[in-house]
């Protein structure tokens, strides 16, 4: 068995470039040779020593492509779907398997692709077209985030959208409920250079939530009628009164940004406006429509991308997206 280099989180703000032993194969499995992955807010719950299933030592990375190098399909270049589900529970059965349940996750679970060299199911592996680029590859898996976000929106022609939330997937969500017919779209977050960023890709108003009452903003400019879909991907305690507030009578609100802290919610409101509140889990068959935006140019993916790192350079890599330094937003680390 070769060696490879892998970047392992040993503890919280413990990051590492180890030598470790290539995975091996087994049939209906790939070795894939990584060549770049992005960094998550998952992968930074890690970083930070919070994640809920992470315990111990933990190879991240699950935003990534690269080309197989052992396996089926070798020599394609490819992206993979990192979540492993184990196909016998009654929900996977019904094809529901983002919410299988015993769900794991390339990353997470079980080590990731913040290495040279990952092992992953072949049946999760999608080829990368030709003219989409490695790095713009390792996007795929956070744009597949904001498709299934705007299907379950159910976001049609001439809708109304508010994204609370400008990172990379409100930013995606953006791009993607335009491509769906969206009329009017607004943008809220609390840094200048995500709301600058939301701007040029395609945001109708940007508000800025650290000066501004977003609800208040939202209804003054659809003169008192809300919006008709509110999706929250800050993940931030004080966002779920604003997405009530901004919504109009029988709006939707798709809740996407993960949070282990509770929120404070008028319920007399939900009721008096009919609300509709919908959960977004990760996806569910939405890769093939992720990588058809991307290769159509239907989304632009690079004006997300600020640094990049090689993988000799992954603590650093971690700390900039930790810290948001140099107004970075997408971080991508190169191992070959």
């Amino acid at each position: 068995m070769g060696k490879m280099r892998a970047v392992v989180i040993a503890g919280p703000r413990k990051v590492a470039v180890v030598e470790r032993g290539v995975p091996e194969v087994r049939e209906g499995e790939a070795l894939v040779a990584v060549k770049a992955c992005g960094i998550c807010g998952s992968d930074l719950l890690i970083y930070r020593g919070v994640h809920p299933f992470v315990k111990g030592e933990r190879v991240p990375g699950h935003e990534f492509s690269g080309v197989v190098a052992e396996g089926e399909k070798r020599g394609e270049r490819v992206v993979a779907e990192p979540l492993i589900p184990c196909g016998g529970c009654d929900l996977c059965r019904r094809g529901e398997y983002n919410v299988c349940r015993r769900l794991m996750v390339l990353g997470v679970h079980v080590d990731g692709a913040m290495a040279e060299y990952v092992k992953v199911p072949s049946s999760r592996l999608y080829r990368l077209p030709s003219g989409v680029s490695f790095e713009e590859g390792a996007l795929v898996e956070p744009l597949a985030v904001a498709v299934h976000i705007v299907r379950r929106a159910g976001v049609g022609l001439g809708d109304s959208v508010l994204i609370l939330g400008a990172g990379p997937i409100g930013l995606l969500t953006l791009q993607v409920a335009r491509a769906v017919g969206a009329e009017r779209i607004y943008v809220s977050d609390v840094l200048e250079y995500r709301l600058r960023i939301a701007e040029e890709v395609g945001a109708d108003h940007v508000i800025d939530a650290s000066r501004e009452d977003v609800a208040g903003e939202v209804l003054s400019l659809t003169g008192g009628r809300g919006v008709d879909v509110v999706v929250e991907a800050a993940g931030a305690r004080g966002t779920w009164q604003q997405a009530v507030r901004a919504a109009r009578p029988h709006g939707r609100i798709v809740v996407a940004g993960f949070s282990g802290s509770s929120a404070e919610v008028r319920v007399s409101e939900v009721v008096a406006k009919e609300l509709y509140i919908i959960g977004s889990r990760v996806y569910w068959h939405d890769f093939p429509t992720a990588l058809k935006l991307l290769e159509r140019n239907i989304v632009n993916v690079r004006k997300l991308i600020t640094h990049r790192f090689p993988l000799g350079d992954a603590a650093r890599a971690f700390e900039v997206a930790d810290k948001r330094l140099e107004d970075a937003l997408k971080v991508i680390v190169t191992p070959s």
